[in-house]
């Protein structure tokens, strides 16, 4: 992202988080997009996080190209965040909570500590995953 044009903080409120910001001209709206990343122990990324990933960072460069291309002021914020598991999901009782490393809640922890604030919205590609154990 840094070599790309955009200003990248790790650790962002959490170990396993992180922020890149985009800024064209002065003023105008922040959007924020959210980048959901993690993956289940032993069964990897069954529920598309991968895919969830990718398309949080596609928007991001979408909404960029855009602000350049026809010169619109505003601020692009796209959030590296843990996703948000229960030690139930698909049964995995033994996880105990670890699968997004900060105990299950990470966009929630996030919202907690001030990540979002400033954002005029925040967006995120939502999927629904076939599963084939």
């Amino acid at each position: 992202m840094e070599q790309h044009g955009w200003d990248v903080e790790k650790h962002y409120y959490l170990d396993t988080a992180w922020v890149a910001t985009f800024s064209h001209g002065n003023g105008g709206r922040v959007l924020g997009i959210n980048s959901e990343m993690d993956a289940l122990p032993g069964v990897g990324h069954a529920c598309g996080h991968n895919l969830i990933a990718v398309a949080g960072v596609a928007v991001a460069f979408a909404v960029k190209a855009a602000l350049i291309e026809h010169d619109i002021p505003g601020k692009v914020v796209l959030l590296g965040t843990p996703g948000i598991y229960y030690s139930n999901f698909f049964g995995l009782r033994d996880v105990q909570d670890k699968t997004a490393e900060e105990g299950g809640q990470g966009k929630v922890i996030l919202l907690e500590r001030g990540a979002y604030k400033g954002m005029d919205a925040c967006v995120m590609r939502v999927n629904v995953p076939t599963l084939d154990f």
